[in-house]
């Protein structure tokens, strides 16, 4: 079972101890993964047998194999520098770019299909179907796929608001958030801080919240009721986001069959305004 799906899969169990280790490597992830069983198990201040088992509950066959699959995400973490530094020596290597770039976007599109659960894409779709608002945030690189998803929800008519940083007023917009509103976060490696606090606050009020970012062990996956994770490396100073754009467009496609007749209905009274206010440049007759 993919590495990803066994941190996701709700049917594995873990201990109030098993999940004290977990929120230590997440929020110490670059000491963590380089600890000893020994060593972590006295930083949390277990027994070193209880960090075995929980690395046996993932499906690993003890805590090496589960260090060594953290340790594979590491490179995520190190900075726009380093990463650019990197790239460069081995862009020269391999000569061409656009090949280089493209094959690794195919990849993380493939591995991204591989390793997320149908049915967790089925539980996020069900859960912005239903939900009476939806807020989305996304910075930085982030506010790509999150600007998509928040426009075209509002295009197949959900109340839907795109949350930006501003004059100060965002929190207010938060203020009263009740169970059948959805947020849902966008982040990737490095991740943003205020993404994390929304996700946290949001939660915090009682309402449902979803994530979208590259790990079970990111910031946001915390604090959210659902995790969609999209692979998204690169050899490169940014990240990719090409497969969390994949994933944002299979979202809003899967929303727009839920209930077809609704969906053309508003979607041709948006072609009629759009026409009407010449959004869009004239299609040659």
């Amino acid at each position: 079972m993919p590495f990803q799906e066994l941190l996701i899969n709700k049917r594995i169990h873990l201990t109030r101890s098993q999940q004290r280790i977990m929120r230590y490597i997440m929020d110490h992830y670059e000491e963590a993964i380089f600890l000893t069983a020994s060593q972590l198990a006295r930083k949390v201040k277990v027994s070193e047998a209880t960090v075995v088992r929980m690395a046996q509950a993932l499906g690993f066959d003890g805590y090496p194999g589960m260090q060594k699959k953290f340790r594979e995400g590491l490179r995520n973490r190190l900075s726009t520098v380093t990463r650019l530094e990197h790239a460069v020596d081995h862009v020269r290597e391999q000569g061409n770019v656009l090949m280089n770039v493209l094959q690794e976007d195919i990849r993380n599109l493939s591995q991204t299909l591989r390793d997320l659960p149908v049915e967790l894409f089925e539980e996020a779709v069900e859960q912005i179907q239903t939900a009476r608002r939806i807020f989305v945030v996304g910075l930085r690189g982030a506010h790509a796929p999150a600007l998509t998803l928040a426009t075209y929800l509002r295009f197949l008519g959900k109340e839907t608001q795109l949350l930006v940083p501003g004059h100060g007023e965002l929190w207010d917009i938060l203020q009263g958030l009740a169970k059948t509103d959805l947020i849902i976060g966008i982040s990737f490696p490095r991740y943003t801080r205020f993404t994390v606090e929304i996700l946290e606050h949001s939660r915090r009020q009682g309402a449902r919240v979803g994530a979208i970012t590259d790990s079970p062990l990111s910031p946001l996956a915390r604090h959210a009721h659902w995790v969609l994770t999209a692979h998204c490396e690169l050899d490169s100073f940014i990240e990719s986001f090409t497969a969390a754009t994949s994933l944002v467009n299979a979202l809003l496609t899967a929303i727009s069959i839920q209930n077809p007749k609704k969906t053309l209905r508003i979607l041709r009274e948006r072609e009629a305004l759009w026409e009407e206010k010449g959004v869009y440049v004239p299609t040659p007759k």
